[in-house]
Order: C-alpha cells, then structure tokens, then sequence
C-alpha cells in the first residue's frame, strides 16, 4: 500500500500542507517540525509522486520519448543518447512506443499531456500534422527525431536520409549492378521518402532503367517484414542481384530470406543495409551498411529540447528560429556487398 502526505499528517498531528512544506524544505516551517515530518516519512518509507507533484504545480522534470520500436537496436541507442543527457540535467525520460501506428502516436501524445511532461521528443509515422500543430499551438517544446515535418517549421534532429541513400545505391552500381531492389517501410514517412529519392537519383544519374517490380513497401521496420519483403524481391522472373535495405533490422530479414532460398551473399545477392547498428559487423557476413550516429543524435535532440524547455517553451528563446541539424551519413562498406573496405 502506497503511503501519502495524508497518511504522515495524521501520524504527526499537522494538516497536509505542512507536511508538503516540511518535505519541499520550505522556511517557514518550524525546523523541529520539518525534521519530524521527514522522521516520520522515512520510517513509513514514503516516496513522492512526481507525477501529481507536476499535476499541481503545472511544472515538471520529465521528458517524453516517442519511438517506433525500442526493441530496434537504432532506436534503442537513441533512447540511451536521451536518457544520459537528460539525467545530468535532472531529469527523467517515459518512452513511449508507437509501432509505427499512427493511432498510437495520438495515443501516446495524449498520455504525455495529460501528465504534463516539460517537453516531446518524437519520431512521428505522420505524413498529417494536425497533432504537431496543436503541440506547438499549446506552446509544448517539441522537437522532431529521425524525421521532419514538411508543412511544419518546427526543430528537428535527422539525418541526410536522402544523401545517405544515393550514397549506398551509387556503390552498387559502381560494383556492377543494374538490376538493384529497395525495401523501404510506410510510404506516407518522411525518412522513408528521402532514401527512396536518393536511390532513384543515382539510379536516374546512371542511367539504369527503374522497374516497380524491384521497389517494395512494409508497415514496419521488423526483420520478419524484411524477409516477407526480400521474398517478394526474390519471385521476380529477373531477380534482383543486389538490394539496399532503408534500415539494417530490414536487411536482417533480407539476410534470412535469401539463405532460405540458397542463395550466397555476396556472391549471388549483395546486400547493403542503413543505421550501422552496433552487431551489423558481427552478422556471419558482415553487412555493408549506412552510418549514422544513433546516440549523438539522441543527445543533441535531447540538448535542443531542455534548452527549449529552460527559455519557457520557445516563448523567450534567444534563437527564434527553429533548429534543423542534419547529420551527414557515412558509407561503411564490409562483405555484404561483394568489396572490400
């Protein structure tokens, strides 16, 4: 049974809000007092509740993380990137995940406010932006993780998706292929729309004939929909000899779904994948992939969003105009691709 002020006021003979007081170290309670209350608290091993705290004073020291999958080994990087720089700043995180379903971004975006957290952190799976306006409407310090919003200026941390694409597909051609198939996740993601240009920039540069049949699209970033996804790829009566995966846990089924079929990467399929998740070395051949910097860009996001929340919401902020840092992506090439590093 959770004990309250209530509880340690009828043991100590004084109302509620003197009790509040003693806890909080106000001063104009008598000191012997304070020092009994705490006694008594102690001994009833009690612990504030920080979230009714934050309900009645409308202030509070936690932040809300709002990610697809923390199972992902990018995304959990970038909570751990959050949550450290958060804690030297005092305060905590509540991670929320969506599973790339947008009803349960709404969901999550309304539990966050009903417990008023001093600001979001979010990586949306919207293509609308009904609810990111509201937030900035409200005055909620928002920033964007992973993916912009098109028709909202607001702060966002990403990475150059668009660059990082054409990048990966540049090298496939420039090992030999032609015939190159992309996996990528829901369409209406503005991450998933910015890889598959860059893909079609290099392929259009090289004059390589594009085909539909070699472009697929999942509602999720699972390796089980990566696999589906490769298999799908792979039933073409001219299959791909290589494919760019938008993320490496989608390069993982990849990976899977052409063992099924007996086919040798690199030898007959190359693979190449993005994020350089921290096991992507330790896969039995090791996977060819695109960097970027999954706990740096937790903790710059996490920097922009206290400060935001410091200067009242973006109210008295000395940089009236929003924050857009894009980290540059870097290709790490290993076996998957059939080169050397």
């Amino acid at each position: 049974m959770n004990v309250t002020m209530k509880d340690i006021a009828k043991i100590a003979g004084v109302s509620v809000n003197t009790v509040s007081r003693a806890l909080n170290d106000k001063p104009e309670i008598n000191e012997d007092t304070k020092r009994r209350i705490k006694q008594i608290a102690s001994e009833l091993n009690y612990t504030p509740n920080s979230i009714a705290a934050s309900l009645a004073s409308r202030k509070s020291k936690t932040i809300g993380l709002i990610i697809p999958d923390i199972c992902d080994p990018f995304f959990a990087q970038q909570a751990r990137g959050v949550e450290d720089t958060a804690e030297k700043e005092g305060y905590s995180v509540i991670l929320l995940n969506t599973d790339e379903i947008s009803e349960a971004e709404l969901d999550a975006v309304e539990t966050l406010r009903s417990i008023r957290v001093a600001g979001m952190l979010l990586t949306s799976v919207f293509s609308r932006t009904d609810h990111i306006e509201n937030l900035k409407k409200q005055k909620v310090p928002l920033v964007l993780l992973n993916r912009r919003c098109q028709e909202i200026d607001t702060d966002y941390v990403i990475n150059n998706n668009e660059k990082g694409a054409y990048k990966a597909t540049k090298h496939l051609i420039k090992l030999g292929h032609k015939r190159i198939g992309v996996i990528l996740g829901p369409q209406r993601i503005t991450s998933v729309q910015d890889r598959y240009a860059g893909y079609m920039k290099a392929m259009d540069e090289a004059g390589i004939e594009k085909s539909a049949e070699y472009v697929v699209c999942g509602e999720n970033f699972k390796p089980d929909t990566g696999e589906l996804l490769a298999e799908q790829l792979l039933q073409n009566n001219l299959r791909p000899t290589a494919i760019l995966a938008y993320c490496d846990s989608l390069a993982m089924g990849a990976y899977a779904a052409a063992r099924k079929r007996g086919l040798s990467i690199p030898e007959d399929l190359a693979l190449v994948g993005y994020d350089d998740i921290p096991y992507a070395k330790y896969f039995e051949i090791p996977l060819t992939t695109i960097a970027q910097p999954a706990y740096k860009m937790g903790e710059v996001a996490c920097k922009i969003i206290l400060e935001k929340i410091k200067s009242g919401g973006g109210r008295n902020r000395v940089k009236s105009e929003p924050q857009h840092i894009v980290f540059e992506p870097q290709l790490i090439i290993r076996r998957s691709c059939g080169a050397r590093s």
